[in-house]
């Protein structure tokens, strides 16, 4: 497979893949799963999307043996393929593929994901949100982090490829977070604002040094440590440099960063021991579950569900009403057409 600058020019959108069309274009690796045929002959089972979608994709023997199977999610690759329609859903069987370079793309942002607001204004919400915190110490604390952190926040991914898993990412995952527990703050009073919005706030920002855009990877530190520690060292670097002397509120702080995993088999040092962590965690997965899920039902079948999703361990409905306002809308369409 050669080359071409032009070949962006002709890509056809996920969302646009009809069956019987031959496809010479660039993806994106969303995830890849080895797996075994009946007769016991391994396939690939790979997720490819582009900035509209996602889309199946099935590699077989032969073209395993021809290309290799070394795909990471999170990279690129350049397919030849057809699309095929598979329990009423299309599939893309792949003939040829191989890695394709940031730099051999012409396009980038016909591949990636985006923020559906802009990581700047994200930001800026999340500045204003710390100056209202109180005490003035605690404002004061996390508006340095933020402002340390401020470019790496507003152009990371919040994951390696989970959820929210492209340029922006990040910031648009936090500030969600910290609406959300915003939301359930006014149905809970007995819950502390300042300390809970604080802890939402900062809960991943061990990931600005946990993670490496650059690499589409972890860096030493991340994969040697991990966000959650390095989110509670940064928190009491920043306490230091303040000058601050033991507030009695920065370790209840350390420990929503800590536990916002919620278990310690998901990483989280300490289970959530205050209502304030509870909270966070909780919204997080809430969060995270919701993105997860939303990117699933990019890719439906004819009644609806995603193929099998190992994070959210089944397949995903994408509701009635959805699906009858779809109906209705196509129907419209074909009325008029």
């Amino acid at each position: 497979m050669s080359t071409d600058p032009s070949l962006i020019d002709s890509m056809i959108c996920v969302k646009d893949l009809t069956p019987g069309e031959s496809v010479l274009q660039y993806f994106e690796v969303r995830s890849r799963d080895q797996r075994k045929t009946r007769s016991g002959q391994d396939y690939l089972d790979l997720v490819l999307g582009d900035a509209t979608g996602t889309v199946p994709a099935k590699m077989w023997s032969d073209s395993i043996r021809k290309w290799g199977n070394d795909f990471v999610p999170g990279t690129f690759v350049k397919v030849e393929g057809r699309v095929e329609l598979y329990r009423e859903r299309n599939q893309l069987v792949i003939e040829k593929i191989r890695s394709a370079d940031v730099s051999e793309i012409p396009d980038i942002s016909r591949l990636i994901r985006s923020p559906k607001e802009d990581p700047e204004s994200l930001f800026e919400e999340l500045t204003a949100t710390a100056k209202s915190l109180k005490p003035e110490e605690l404002a004061a604390l996390v508006g340095a982090v933020l402002t340390e952190n401020a470019e790496s926040l507003k152009t990371f991914p919040a994951a390696r490829m989970i959820h929210h898993a492209y340029k922006g990412g990040l910031v648009e995952h936090t500030v969600a977070v910290t609406r959300k527990v915003e939301a359930v703050l006014k149905l809970e009073p007995d819950i502390d604002r300042d300390i809970a919005v604080a802890g939402a706030i900062l809960h991943d920002i061990g990931k600005t040094v946990e993670l490496s855009p650059a690499t589409r990877g972890r860096t030493i530190e991340g994969r040697l440590i991990g966000h959650v520690i390095l989110g509670r060292d940064m928190i009491r670097d920043a306490a230091r440099e303040a000058g601050l002397d033991a507030p009695t509120w920065l370790p209840e702080l350390e420990h929503i960063v800590l536990s916002h995993h919620g278990e310690t088999e998901f990483g989280a040092p300490v289970r959530p021991a205050t209502r304030e962590a509870l909270l966070v965690h909780f919204i997080d997965n809430l969060d995270s579950k919701l993105k997860i899920m939303s990117e699933a039902l990019q890719s439906v079948d004819a009644e609806g569900f995603t193929p099998y999703n190992k994070w959210l361990e089944g397949r995903v409905f994408e509701g009635s009403r959805l699906r009858q306002q779809e109906e209705e809308d196509d129907g419209s369409s074909r009325e008029t057409g």
